[in-house]
């Protein structure tokens, strides 16, 4: 009896951690997976432009130089309370276990997911990663941080895909000003100085045809890779 009472208690622990933000954790969104797949991929690499080693395992924290990158479809199929005009942000990120056999150590294990989400939004430098796209004509947000760096950047594009074609996404690192900043300030506010510069990237898409029986890379960024 006793260890059905823990047990329960644990389920409960765990559905309020999931249901309310505490810091940061329980309030992470699990997205959205497309139902159909036609071999239409995001791909991208961003190269290692620090100063730094891209394997530090000396740190006891962010052991590898990473950056964030959330996708979102804009999807069109609104319902109430939303308008004809309106879309529906709809997080697209893989799930962790798609990355499994991608070896750029950075995995969560089980417990981080159920605290976190199981959505892969973190990637490392310096190696390429595919991520799944939907058919035909769609709008999408994405955004990219670095927080060590204290650099990012946010984009809308819109692609027009046909079967077995994808997308290659070429980022650079490059400075902005305020003024042309589409994440800052929040909406309603102007910057006081709109010409102070900020540190972000520079994102560039191209379509491309897949080549037949080409196979996302592994990662080789070091030690334990």
């Amino acid at each position: 009896m006793r260890t059905k009472i823990l047990s329960l208690s644990f389920v409960l622990l765990v559905v309020f951690l999931r249901c309310i933000p505490l810091a940061g954790l329980g309030s992470y969104d699990r997205g959205w997976t497309p139902k159909e797949f036609h071999q239409n991929y995001l791909k991208f690499e961003i190269k290692n432009f620090k100063d730094r080693k891209n394997y530090e395992p000396e740190r006891w924290f962010f052991v590898v130089n990473q950056y964030h990158f959330i996708i979102k479809w804009m999807d069109p199929n609104v319902y109430f309370p939303y308008t004809e005009k309106d879309r529906i942000p709809r997080s697209i990120n893989p799930s962790e276990n798609y990355y499994t056999n991608k070896k750029d150590l950075l995995n969560r294990n089980r417990f981080r997911q159920i605290m976190e989400g199981d959505r892969r939004d973190y990637f490392a430098y310096d190696c390429e990663y595919w991520m799944p796209l939907l058919l035909g004509k769609n709008q999408y947000k994405i955004f990219i941080n670095d927080i060590a760096d204290q650099r990012r950047e946010g984009a809308e594009p819109e692609f027009d895909l046909p079967e077995g074609y994808s997308v290659r996404m070429k980022v650079v690192p490059a400075m902005r000003t305020l003024g042309s900043d589409p994440l800052w300030p929040p909406i309603g506010e102007r910057p006081k100085d709109p010409e102070l510069i900020r540190k972000g990237f520079e994102i560039e898409f191209t379509i491309e045809k897949n080549r037949p029986g080409e196979q996302e890379p592994v990662c080789d960024i070091g030690i334990g890779s």
